[in-house]
């Protein structure tokens, strides 16, 4: 995942730190001194600039990436929301760090928010790795398998199927209030709730399934 990093400070070169073995890593830092410092920190590319300034994202092949994390200012980071959305940027993470601001941000129609107040890298992070409507439970090793629940779409082709997806274990299943372990003969249905495991590189063709598309 190609994943840019507006704002080097402490929460953003942590982030850097945390996912650039698997990712592929851009920090935008507008202070030339702390950028320098950073860049001694981190495997990340590091690019000194305003990141609220488009032709600075551009140049930093903004347009490329999978994802954005934007840790600044409320200002900054909700004119760069603006700037993603309107580039169609597939994932936009903003932290917050006034929670009155929080109106502003979910107006504009960014829903991956996290609030200053309590934050902490691992919200970020399940943020980064969540697929489509699956909610990530937790998440084992360095993120190279998942524990998610997802609901079974009517569309689905696992209707009417045994509980078991090729490449995922189901654990439980809820299904009108009732928390079922599957065994042998378990039947899914529309509507099932399901928490499952599988790995991440997995998730892409599993969720399809799940969701029916």
């Amino acid at each position: 995942m190609k994943i840019m990093i507006i704002g080097g400070g402490t929460t953003g070169l942590t982030l850097a730190n945390l996912l650039g073995e698997d990712h592929e890593i851009t920090i935008i830092e507008k202070e030339a001194e702390v950028a320098k410092d950073i860049a001694d920190k981190t495997h990340a590319l590091v690019v000194e600039g305003d990141g609220s300034d488009i032709s600075i994202l551009k140049d930093a092949n903004f347009t490329e990436m999978d994802a954005i994390v934007t840790t600044a200012d409320d200002k900054t980071n909700l004119m760069v929301c603006e700037i993603g959305k309107s580039e169609e940027i597939a994932k936009i993470i903003s932290l917050v760090n006034e929670p009155k601001n929080e109106e502003l941000f979910a107006s504009l129609g960014i829903v991956h928010l996290v609030s200053v107040v309590g934050t902490n890298i691992t919200a970020i992070k399940k943020l980064l790795y969540q697929i489509g409507d699956a909610r990530i439970i937790a998440q084992i090793g360095q993120g190279e398998i998942q524990i998610l629940e997802l609901i079974i779409a009517e569309e689905s082709r696992l209707v009417g199927k045994e509980a078991q997806i090729h490449g995922a274990s189901i654990s439980v299943i809820y299904r009108s209030g009732e928390l079922l372990i599957p065994k042998q003969n378990t039947i899914l249905e529309k509507g099932d709730l399901i928490i499952f495991v599988a790995k991440t590189v997995d998730l892409p063709k599993i969720t399809d399934l799940i969701t029916g598309k």
